[in-house]
């Protein structure tokens, strides 16, 4: 097994968890606008963490496939054009989707403007249909700062310019003059991928960097401990969830770097799971609608949740799963086709002259 092979196995289980948590909370919240609301709110609350750990793996495997021993790094322009294709189809195809939804009568209180429509499409800040893309936002803009530093070429040089491009942000952000920009720029957030970078950086650095398995559980709980006390309504500030989730979602991080190819079923589920948790991310939006309309038109706002909750996971899971496999890895693949075709057409250069 390779040493790539080694730590993503590790790292699509833990997506899976993230975007398991993430639907949990969202389960959560939706079931409390009930008649029988059954958990604490800390529990829903700490399901937020799901996009910290998303955060930091993000920063992390950027930096550790973008330079592969033994290879030149990939160039800027390929580098988004690979992370383009990857984020924005399916994500289009859900805000399309939302559209549709809006346009038949429902979502009355959602107000869909030019400016709603092109912070969707280009994935700017600011209110967009897909609720949940706020945090697409900052992956955009994490690796586009990315991209402006692989043309270093190494990636100690990369990696801490990176890191200082984003601290700058956050320190001078609030000097620029739009309020969702400045907001958005100097968000401490955005040092959750920084959190990322240096862990890539440590584990490239030592080849037997170890962290013991039982760190993941301590991170788990310190998670939980930090949402039992949160006051905000969102679970924490962005400032103190970077410390109470980002720090203890690092060290999740670090300690699932080791796991390897998993044997039993339960563990290639949770990489199948992994493989889709994007999708799982986007569309389980559209079964949170689904469930809230229940709740407020039928019988089942009116009775205890406890039996619709883990359905409605469940429910969640499946479409997830089944929109990777059908929507969007047809689509994935048919894209590299279709970029490696176009590559095969280039001519090849040979002393300076196409051939």
């Amino acid at each position: 097994m390779n040493r790539l092979d080694r730590e993503l196995y590790g790292l699509q289980m833990l997506r899976a968890i993230a975007a398991f948590v993430v639907i949990v909370r969202h389960t959560l919240e939706m079931s409390y606008g009930s008649a029988g609301r059954f958990t604490p709110s800390w529990i829903a609350t700490s399901g937020g963490a799901g996009v910290d750990l998303f955060f930091v793996i993000s920063g992390f495997i950027m930096v550790y496939v973008s330079f592969p021993p033994g290879r030149s790094p990939d160039s800027p322009k390929d580098f988004i054009v690979k992370r383009a294709t990857r984020i924005f189809p399916l994500y289009w195809i859900c805000s399309a989707g939302i559209i549709a939804i809006s346009a038949v009568g429902f979502l009355r209180n959602m107000n869909i403007d030019l400016s709603v429509i092109a912070n969707s499409i280009f994935l700017f800040p600011g209110d967009k249909l897909v609720f949940v893309a706020w945090t697409l936002s900052y992956e955009i803009y994490f690796y586009l700062i990315f991209s402006i530093f692989l043309t270093l070429g190494k990636m100690h040089f990369t990696a801490i310019a990176t890191i200082i491009a984003m601290v700058l942000g956050v320190v001078f952000g609030l000097q620029i003059q739009s309020r969702v920009f400045a907001d958005f720029v100097s968000s401490p957030l955005v040092l959750e991928f920084c959190f990322g970078i240096v862990l890539a950086l440590l584990f490239s650095v030592g080849g037997k960097w170890r962290v013991r398995p039982i760190v993941s559980m301590l991170g788990f709980l310190a998670i939980a401990v930090a949402s039992i006390g949160a006051v905000h309504p969102e679970g924490l500030s962005e400032a103190s969830r970077v410390i109470f989730w980002g720090l203890p979602a690092t060290l999740i991080v670090a300690a699932f770097l080791n796991v390897g190819r998993p044997q039993s079923w339960a563990g290639r589920a949770a990489v199948l799971l992994g493989d889709a948790s994007y999708a799982l991310y986007l569309t389980h939006i559209f079964v949170m609608l689904a469930y809230g309309w229940v709740i407020k038109s039928t019988f089942v706002g009116g009775v205890s949740q406890v039996p619709f909750v883990p359905s409605v996971i469940s429910i969640c899971i499946i479409a997830g799963v089944l929109t990777h496999l059908l929507l969007e890895k047809p689509i994935l693949e048919f894209i590299r086709r279709a970029m490696k075709r176009q590559r095969s057409r280039q001519p090849l250069e040979v002393g300076g002259l196409p051939r």
